[in-house]
């Protein structure tokens, strides 16, 4: 498998690429779902892994409920330490290592978890130090378009040297509203045949993966 063109600026989805953030978002969903008396167990919850809280809470409370569920989300995720319930993804390190290693491209981090909780888990699983930049979501940008278009706008970058790698539709879509080419991982919380439809540049099943494909 190869790419058909360079890249300088390898960007990096959080939850369901680099880490399997499951556990802990499962969990403050299921605590915010069950304050406003909503079982959580009627949810497909992986379909709100990805999308930006504003819209997750739209659809399950209704817009009237959507601030208050946010801000009890936030609380929740903090107080339980929800950053600590989950795990990298094997090779995930290693690949990390390898493109750093190779001085051929930039990292950054652009997710739609909201920015301080991405900055947090970046550095409670000790791979922060492999990342230039950090963009996630705030009060002002929450799809993974806005999130891209801040990112590339603030520091310059010319789109069609970028690469998003993420696991959702939300990632590939993402990036082709902004210009840019996206790889979509199939082990993340996104369907293969989802994925394969949205026609990103390449499908891996692994961080060794990536690995392979950019170096």
């Amino acid at each position: 498998m190869k790419l058909n063109k360079t890249y300088k600026y390898i960007i990096f989805d959080f939850d369901g690429t680099l880490n399997n953030t499951s556990p802990g978002i499962y969990a403050t969903f299921t605590a915010v779902l069950a304050h406003f008396g909503k079982d959580a167990s009627t949810v497909d919850l992986s379909r709100h892994i990805g999308p930006p809280l504003t819209d997750s809470y739209t659809r399950l409370l209704g817009a009237r409920r959507c601030a208050e569920a946010i801000e009890l989300h936030k609380k929740i995720f903090a107080e339980t330490k929800a950053a600590e319930n989950s795990f990298l993804y094997d090779g995930v390190t290693d690949m990390l290592d390898a493109l750093k290693r190779s001085c051929k491209y930039v990292l950054a981090v652009a997710s739609s978890k909201y920015e301080p909780h991405a900055i947090e888990s970046l550095a409670y699983h000790r791979i922060a130090d492999y990342f230039q930049y950090v963009y996630g979501q705030t009060e002002k940008r929450g799809f993974k378009k806005d999130v891209l278009r801040q990112l590339t706008e603030d520091n310059g970058w010319e789109r069609s040297l970028c690469l998003m790698i993420g696991d959702t539709l939300h990632d590939v879509e993402g990036a082709r509203c902004c210009g840019i080419d996206a790889v979509a991982v199939t082990y993340g919380f996104g369907k293969e045949s989802e994925l394969a439809a949205a026609h990103p540049v390449a499908l891996v099943r692994s961080p060794k993966e990536i690995t392979e494909l950019l170096i």
